[in-house]
């Protein structure tokens, strides 16, 4: 395969378009380590830095693909949108480095979508992350290729072997003995002395192979050779035995294949998020040190702001319905309810940020601390836009907006606290779903008695009801420029 040639560069990805009209119902994760002799990055190296040392080739699992689907690779990297097959189209967005990487396929009337990125381990090593969505017309495409890039994974491929259907055609297909931790389920098949999977387990494969965390085990005792253990983790996890010659039922592998969807594009969404973070925010060493130098009110803002967060991407928006029990402690509805991402210059800003924005005495009692502010800022001006129609989103008041539930819930108590949503002129960019989006909005708030306001930027994209979090910073306060 050629040199790869983007079609465009990674910032021009039509994200407003994919996420409005594109609808996954499965994904697959492809993980591959660096080659044995490759360098290994120091531990405090940058994203940019790790991709500059080249420990990933991303064109043996692009080739794998066009292979299967009976693709001319070269037309793959050539970036002219080009794939050698009537009505197949592969347009490549990504820079000279090639990660990360997207790229929109359509193929016939399957519309698909892969991802590249580097996955930045703990101890400062890199694996190379391939993940591929489809919607439903693009199912049959994703049996093909979950077979057809099984040879790939971190771990060890030849555990255990079988043959699955594809297409009317016999098949190859192999499992790992051990299956890393990644996605929300996973499945462990029980195969005999010699590692062959039975006909009913190994005609699984094709569905479940990359959307869920599966390995073989060869020969175990305490399972019955075609025998298969599912874990389905979630709030309440269930463990499910299913006995040799029983299939899991249709329901479950579409809810397996469903919730891959989310979970691949959070996986994705971490590691892109890093290139496009400020040099303080890459930084481990920063990461490292905050809170043994930081004042008590810093780290009191940065304790406040860590909740927070926590609570937005943890927490399930029905645990707070008036039928269960009453509101979570930071109140953050509104950005539970759609799908709300965060950037790594939000989880670690420098500690300047902080400096007197804790609650302040007043006449009147404890003002609000700015941080709480402006999460109830963007909170509120996320239902205000709920509510809008599209010409008074899109193009807001040079003024600001200020919504009467905003003024009723935050604006009357000591301090006098102000906030006001604006749009931005110069629009940056951050990571959401796996893919990049305008960062458009910012909420800036302010007490009577400060200095400097303080402006949480934010993204928002009314069609998949999704938000991103992307930056808190000081500003001057309005009307006082």
């Amino acid at each position: 395969m050629k040199p790869i040639t983007p079609s465009l560069p990674f910032l021009e990805f039509p994200t407003d378009e994919v996420l409005r009209t594109f609808r996954p119902v499965r994904a697959l994760l492809v993980e591959t380590r660096p080659p044995a002799n490759a360098p290994k990055p120091h531990f405090f190296a940058s994203p940019e830095d790790i991709v500059k040392l080249e420990l990933h080739d991303p064109r043996p699992l692009l080739e794998a693909i066009a292979i299967e689907m009976g693709y001319d690779p070269d037309k793959l990297a050539s970036g002219q949108g080009e794939t050698g097959i009537s009505g197949h189209t592969w347009v490549t967005y990504c820079s000279e480095q090639w990660l990360p990487m997207l790229v929109r396929w359509q193929a016939g009337e399957a519309q698909l979508l892969v991802t590249m990125v580097e996955a930045f381990e703990g101890d400062g090593s890199s694996d190379l992350r391939m993940t591929i969505h489809g919607d439903a017309a693009a199912k049959p495409i994703l049996r093909r290729l979950a077979v057809a890039l099984a040879r790939f994974g971190v771990t060890r491929r030849d555990g255990c072997q079988g043959s699955a259907t594809v297409d009317g055609e016999a098949r190859p297909v192999g499992l790992p003995e051990i299956a890393f931790e990644r996605l929300n389920n996973t499945l462990v098949v029980n195969a005999d002395a010699q590692g062959r999977l039975d006909a009913t387990r190994a005609g699984e494969l094709p569905d479940l192979l990359h959307s869920c965390d599966v390995s073989g085990i060869p020969g175990a005792t305490q399972m019955p050779f075609g025998t298969a253990e599912l874990w389905l983790k979630h709030r309440y996890p269930k463990k499910m035995a299913f006995a040799p010659g029983r299939p899991i039922p249709t329901e479950l592998v579409e809810l397996i294949q469903q919730q891959s969807v989310q979970k691949t594009r959070d996986l994705a969404t971490r590691e892109m998020r890093r290139f496009f973070a400020s040099k303080e925010s890459r930084s481990k060493s920063s990461w490292l040190g905050q809170a043994r130098t930081e004042s008590a009110e810093a780290q009191q803002q940065r304790a406040y702001l860590a909740g927070t967060l926590l609570e937005i991407e943890r927490a399930s928006p029905t645990e707070t319905s008036l039928l269960s029990r009453p509101g979570l402690p930071f109140d953050t509805y509104a950005l539970r309810t759609g799908v709300t991402s965060v950037g790594d210059d939000l989880r670690w800003p420098a500690a300047e940020v902080f400096a007197g924005a804790g609650p302040q005495p007043t006449p009147k009692g404890m003002s609000r601390g700015l941080i709480e502010l402006a999460l109830g800022a963007v909170e509120q001006g996320v239902m205000m836009m709920w509510r809008m129609k599209e010409k008074e989103w899109t193009k807001p008041p040079r003024a600001g907006w200020v919504s009467r539930d905003m003024k009723m819930a935050l604006l009357d108590g000591p301090g006098s606290p102000r906030a006001k949503i604006y749009r931005a002129e110069k629009p940056s960019f951050g990571i959401h779903q796996g893919m990049p989006i305008a960062v458009n909005y910012s909420a800036i708030v302010w007490r009577k008695q400060d200095a400097q306001a303080l402006a949480l930027d934010f993204g928002y994209h009314r069609p998949s009801d999704g938000v991103h979090l992307a930056r808190v910073r000081r500003c001057a306060v309005p009307g006082r420029e």
